[in-house]
């Protein structure tokens, strides 16, 4: 079975004016991020857009990005749709396209399902494919959590090989690594920017951080530091990114897409910065970006 561990960035898509899949773009994209390091891919989460995508443009970039890699890191793909039967049907097609895990996460939009409908809605998504699944754990956006006990129960399962916590719950992270110790094949990623550090320094298998697609280098980094006990030097990092954050999201992080497009079309990476639902910046905004992105050169 696949073990992941280390920095799997959710990579965000590049498009064209149109709004369609840039291949060319994606291909520069997925070079950058492997010479910074990364440890895998995460395609069509919630940086990557995988709600906004029409079914061409999904495959268009997962057959892109699995071409580009070719085999060098795992790829996986976010399959998640509001029902389970459209979910089911991602997850069939995206396994056909070769990717190496489908991430999963709770159904959005339905906020009234309790716990044995959330525990089906997985378990039908893994009794359909031959491939691991990772639960991608975001109640933020999906308006419903996942409980402890069902979270064991998942854990469990030989094929579900991880979860992406993205609860901001620094309480309910630290006893997800108590299910993983007893589930020994159940890798536990950070989705939350602010506690990578903190984390990692606790036993935490790598991160699942949006920005990983832009500063690889600075999450790999922080990775090391706190593999190797170093923590003055991981909290530093971690303050780095905070920072970061603030050049090229906006203090109040409402252009945590249309920045970070905005700073790999200023590198050079992607042609266009357009995103699917976000309007363009501002002249003013791109010049933040921009200085940020000066700035912290050395992590990008």
């Amino acid at each position: 079975m696949l073990a992941l561990k280390g920095i799997i960035p959710p990579m965000v898509t590049p498009m064209d004016e149109e709004g369609r899949v840039d291949e060319a773009s994606t291909r520069s994209l997925v070079q950058h991020m492997l010479k910074s390091g990364v440890d895998g891919f995460f395609l069509l989460g919630t940086m990557g857009e995988g709600a906004s995508l029409c079914p061409e443009d999904k495959e268009r970039l997962i057959r892109t990005v699995v071409s580009e890699v070719g085999g060098r890191v795992p790829v996986l793909a976010g399959a998640t749709e509001a029902t389970t039967a459209r979910t089911v049907a991602n997850a069939q097609r995206f396994e056909k396209l070769g990717v190496d895990a489908v991430v999963v996460m709770q159904p959005f939009f339905y906020k009234g399902l309790n716990q044995q409908e959330v525990e089906g809605h997985f378990l039908a998504v893994v009794e359909s494919i031959t491939k691991p699944v990772v639960i991608y754990n975001n109640p933020g956006l999906t308006g419903i959590a996942i409980s402890l006990s069902t979270l064991g129960r998942l854990a469990a399962h030989p094929h579900i090989i991880g979860t992406k916590d993205s609860t901001a719950n620094f309480s309910y992270f630290m006893e997800v690594l108590r299910i993983r110790a007893r589930v020994k094949e159940f890798a536990v990623f950070q989705g939350d920017e602010w506690a990578v550090a903190a984390s990692l320094l606790c036993g935490a298998d790598g991160a699942v951080i949006g920005m990983g697609s832009l500063a690889g280098k600075l999450f790999k980094r922080l990775y090391t530091a706190a593999k190797l006990g170093n923590v003055a030097e991981a909290v530093q990092l971690q303050m780095t990114l905070i920072d970061m954050f603030d050049g090229i999201y906006d203090a109040d992080r409402h252009q945590w897409l249309t920045g970070h497009k905005e700073a790999l079309h200023y590198l050079g990476i992607i042609r266009c910065p357009k995103a699917s639902v976000y309007q363009m910046l501002t002249w003013e905004e791109r010049h933040r970006v921009r200085r940020c992105v000066d700035q912290y050169r050395e992590y990008l």
